[in-house]
């Protein structure tokens, strides 16, 4: 389903900047005065991709429901990063409205947000107003002759300049003549790993792998009254510092998301030439000293919340032959997110992290246990400490219990 979604996307002109989990994050890049009949075609093309895809049977016997979301106005993108590894971000308040949008999109639904709504050419769209949340649930299109919209679709190509010229490609970018500056940029944007065995000839077909690996989801919320150059610069000093901190013990920075209160960054320890037998302890170490770091030196810092996983996921390639992206799949990856928002402003881990980090079991502490959405059995949960914390914590104990014992 992903793989012809993304098609889809592509042959209407759209670009994908995310291919997350379940989530796909695609672009059309206009100027302001054509955001109207770009509008349309976005909403012909989710209401095709619902059409093909709306409820998606597994071969596993699972049932796929697609919940899309539109928004329209300015984004800004920005890099973070280094000389080595640097990461493309799109934020703003428009890229709030989208995630809003997608999370009141039931099953099989569509929903634009209000400056969307005000945006778009409203005689041609059968709507239902959701009022309390100031967005619109899409229906269907007013266009019913398919010679309509095909002339509405050839004046859309005239605002997007990087369309296919070939019936065989679906991305230009396919077609760029070789650029070695270029190419030395593009490589900035991959995982290390993975330059590697790109750069060794190694098929496509033989990156993708399950393997257990520890995950680090650090979440920053930021206070309101921040401004949006100041926050770049606190997402650039947290990044770095993350990075840095997480690749002394074998981890890597795999990506970074936005959401409408903050960021999120996902770390992962154990990808294929990382693997060390200790990267639980590493993960909970590293996690202690990035959550202090946050804390104390990033202003306008709200909250910090870390969560971290243990267990087997799926490593490779998702999306088409056009698109795709190397991430993460699979219910160890739910579970660190869902474990964000239960256990907010601390480090918490899952009982295999607990259990393989060999570490003391005073540098813990049990957490109760929280209901999480789409996680039937999360299991007990733990919050890390921090090894100097609890040893401390531990000698005063000790001295304190050798005080009763003389007396």
């Amino acid at each position: 389903m992903r793989k012809n979604s993304i098609s889809d996307v592509l042959c209407f002109g759209g670009d994908i900047l995310n291919i997350t989990g379940n989530v796909l994050l695609a672009l059309w890049t206009v100027e302001q005065n054509q955001l109207s009949d770009i509008i349309t075609l976005v909403a012909k093309c989710s209401l095709e991709i619902q059409e093909k895809f709306g409820i998606y049977h597994t071969r596993e016997g699972q049932d796929l429901q697609l919940q899309i979301g539109l928004s329209a106005g300015r984004i800004s993108q920005v890099i973070v990063g280094d000389e080595q590894r640097q990461y493309l971000l799109v934020i703003g308040r428009n890229v709030d409205d989208v995630q809003l949008a997608q999370r009141l999109a039931q099953a099989n639904e569509i929903v634009l947000s209000w400056n969307c709504w005000m945006l778009c050419e409203q005689y041609m769209f059968e709507v239902e107003i959701m009022k309390e949340y100031e967005a619109v649930k899409l229906r269907d299109m007013r266009i019913t002759d398919p010679f309509d919209f095909d002339e509405h679709f050839d004046k859309c190509l005239d605002y997007l300049p990087h369309y296919r010229t070939s019936a065989d490609t679906l991305r230009t970018a396919l077609e760029l003549d070789p650029d070695s500056a270029l190419k030395q940029t593009l490589r900035k944007h991959i995982m290390k790993n993975l330059l590697k065995k790109i750069d060794v000839g190694q098929p496509m077909e033989y990156i993708s792998e399950f393997r257990t690996v520890t995950m680090v989801l650090v979440s920053l919320e930021f206070h309101q009254t921040a401004w949006m150059l100041h926050l770049c610069h606190l997402i650039q000093e947290a990044a770095s510092y993350i990075s840095r901190v997480i690749e002394k013990g074998g981890g890597q920075l795999s990506r970074i998301f936005m959401f409408e209160k903050g960021c999120m960054f996902l770390c992962v320890f154990g990808f294929p030439g990382d693997k060390k037998p200790d990267e639980c302890a590493h993960a909970l170490e590293s996690s202690f000293s990035i959550f202090n770091f946050c804390w104390e030196n990033l202003a306008e810092t709200k909250l910090v919340s870390i969560s971290i996983t243990n267990g087997p996921v799926f490593c490779g390639m998702v999306g088409a032959v056009a698109r795709h992206e190397y991430t993460v799949i699979g219910p160890k990856v739910s579970l660190v997110a869902r474990m964000i928002t239960a256990y907010p402003g601390l480090v918490s881990c899952d009982e295999v992290t607990y259990l393989r980090s060999m570490l003391p079991t005073y540098n813990f502490k049990k957490l109760p246990e929280k209901m999480m959405k789409n996680i039937s059995n999360p299991g007990k949960m733990y919050e890390y400490l921090g090894h100097k914390r609890s040893c401390l914590g531990r000698d005063i104990w000790s001295e304190r219990e050798m005080k009763i014992t003389l007396c």
